[in-house]
């Protein structure tokens, strides 16, 4: 079936992209364009697009390709695209040194994060907007642009929204591993900036049996209904999954009057399920508006991506977000600064003076355990 549906994109490809194998794309059929600046002169009129097509980031990588392909055929005077396929490729200098003898004006990608950090240590003669995020420590070349998908934003974005709520001294509650590690350092890096305080943390067990009293400890409860007060605000870094044992357990010992912040993994449209999530209720959490369907940009392109592709986008839609800003992140880069917003599927985008692209994102709720859209 995989093999059938490669060669029916073979035969679509049209002269919008370069060659087929490992360049092949399916291109939409085009839709409304999006709102640019009336002068394009500037705009690249040849673009590169470096993803993984073959291996584990296969899926992201095709779905960031047909976000960025939509966008492009939908924008009135699509550019050139040239696919490179990372996966294929010996190493990243060699995958840029085919954008760039493909007369490449602008490159996009790469999407691991090791990748772009590869890339950032080579000669770039030609601008580039990779999908991912350095270290902030790693200094990086004038040519190169950073736009991506990190927890960090998300965690960044509760942080402030909870602080601006007036809430001022958090307990942070963290899955075990690297990942609620990193964002469990974002909640906290972030509120103490603003000047909040880090009353106390917990990293969860992957014992789910050891959850209850792992959370009573934290919580200091003693019976019958007494808890610890010096915190009046919650952050938390889980799956849905674990935030469905552990939200039911912060209202078992009396935390359920405290408003519990979260990232967008919190959130997940292939096991939302109503009565599930009940379990999630009052949590909330900020994320991408096409990842939750609400405050949406470009609808006319998010219906076509949804109805052409039902089963990817409704997996991976972010990723088609990704692709999809991607383009536009492109082709309005001159105008883009701090004061210039760009209004996204992945959130409202500004440019910083470190050349990153920064993300303001929408807020949900879960409440009867459907997620609603809160305006602050």
């Amino acid at each position: 079936m995989r093999i059938a549906k490669f060669l029916v994109i073979c035969l679509l490809s049209t002269a919008l992209l370069t060659g087929c194998g490992q360049n092949s794309a399916n291109v939409p059929a085009p839709v409304a364009a999006a709102t640019l600046p009336e002068n394009n002169a500037s705009m690249p009129t040849s673009i590169a697009l470096l993803l993984p097509l073959q291996g584990p980031l296969a899926s992201i990588g095709y779905a960031v390709k047909q976000g960025f392909l939509a966008a492009a055929q939908a924008s009135g005077n699509p550019p050139h695209i040239t696919l490179v396929d990372t996966t294929k490729e010996p190493s990243m200098q060699a995958a840029y040194n085919k954008a760039i003898n493909h007369n490449a004006q602008f490159v996009v990608g790469p999407l691991s994060k090791s990748h772009v950090q590869t890339l950032a240590g080579l000669q770039l003669s030609t601008p580039v907007l990779a999908l991912n995020y350095l270290a902030r420590d790693i200094s990086t070349p004038l040519e190169l642009y950073q736009f991506g998908l990190s927890p960090v934003d998300e965690a960044q974005q509760a942080t402030l929204t909870a602080w601006q709520s007036g809430y001022r001294s958090a307990l942070i509650i963290t899955t075990n591993g690297a990942w609620g590690s990193q964002v469990g350092q974002a909640f906290a890096e972030q509120w103490e900036t603003l000047g909040g305080k880090v009353v106390d943390r917990l990293t969860l067990s992957q014992n789910i049996a050891a959850l209850t009293r792992q959370v009573s400890d934290f919580l200091q409860f003693k019976p019958p209904h007494k808890r610890r007060t010096d915190f009046d605000v919650i952050f938390l870094a889980s799956d849905p999954k674990m935030g469905r044992q552990v939200n039911p357990l912060l209202k078992f010992f009396y935390a359920g009057d405290i408003p519990v912040y979260a990232t967008a993994s919190i959130y997940s449209s292939l096991s939302h399920s109503r009565r599930l999530d009940n379990d999630l209720n009052g949590i909330i959490f900020c994320s991408a508006p096409w990842t939750i369907g609400e405050h949406i940009s470009d609808s006319s392109l998010y219906e076509q991506l949804q109805s052409r592709f039902p089963e990817f986008f409704k997996r991976d839609r972010s990723y088609y977000a990704l692709g999809v800003d991607a383009l536009h992140i492109v082709q309005q880069l001159p105008y883009l600064s701090e004061s210039y917003v760009l209004p996204g599927a992945t959130g409202q985008l500004t440019l910083n003076n470190q050349r990153r692209i920064v993300r303001e994102l929408v807020c949900a709720q879960f409440r009867r355990g459907a997620i609603s859209f809160l305006q602050f």
